[in-house]
């Protein structure tokens, strides 16, 4: 799919969306005092691969702030994409450092987010109090294991951020799970859709089922949503 410049974007919603992610009233000078931290600790953390590709036994703090965090611009968006959903509730597949969590957080009342690796967590959760964010609500534990129980124990969720397992088959599964716990106007956004030839493969599929109103790819990231007042179109954008 050819891409195309924000700013040849038709349509009102998702037009008023991507001014909104270059706004910089979602710039948070505390949380990016926050990155900036972990990029320098050198606190070693025992591995945990629940799917992410990685290999090796052993990293560091900094390694894992430095490679998995997502770019500011990119977490900017995604605080952007929370308030333009007017999100009360969040589900986020993917803690790491908690840092994008932190972005999300200020612009909804509650965030569930799902990390494998306890180490990890903890360190997500050190940034939160750092922080003072009260509304943050962690689950430590594989996917398998966590995803449904949180899920079980929502009235829904109005964005739900999937990034922690880059496989298609996990990506069309934990689809297939959380399509039924998500509000009729929310939107599921899936990480790292270009990690992979089988990551593309899934994406593609996933855009190609009926019920989802507006596909977007933004590359680094793709947005769903079936809201029923939008009509059906699959973008590339860049962004």
């Amino acid at each position: 799919m050819q891409s195309v410049s924000w700013q040849s974007i038709h349509s009102p919603w998702l037009f008023d969306l991507l001014v909104a992610m270059r706004d910089p009233e979602f710039h948070n000078a505390d949380i990016e005092a926050c990155r900036t931290a972990l990029k320098a600790n050198r606190l070693e953390v025992p591995r945990v691969d629940y799917g992410a590709g990685s290999t090796g036994n052993i990293q560091t703090i900094s390694a894992i702030a430095r490679r998995s965090l997502k770019r500011p611009k990119h977490a900017r968006a995604l605080a952007a994409l929370t308030k333009h959903l007017q999100a009360t509730a969040v589900l986020e597949m993917g803690t790491s450092l908690g840092i994008t969590t932190a972005y999300i957080a200020a612009h909804c009342e509650q965030v569930c987010t799902l990390e494998g690796n306890p180490t990890v967590a903890a360190a997500a959760q050190r940034t939160w109090r750092e922080l003072n964010i009260n509304n943050i609500a962690i689950l430590e534990g594989p996917f398998d294991e966590t995803l449904k129980p949180a899920l079980n124990a929502s009235d829904g969720f109005d964005l739900i951020f999937i990034d922690g397992n880059h496989r298609g088959k996990a990506l069309r599964s934990y689809i297939d799970q959380c399509r039924d716990f998500l509000s009729p106007s929310g939107a599921i956004v899936c990480d790292d859709i270009h990690w992979s030839s089988d990551m593309e493969s899934a994406w593609k599929e996933i855009c190609n089922q009926p019920e989802w109103t507006l596909c977007v790819d933004f590359f680094e990231w793709g947005l769903l949503t079936r809201n029923p007042n939008l009509k059906r179109e699959m973008k590339a954008i860049r962004f």
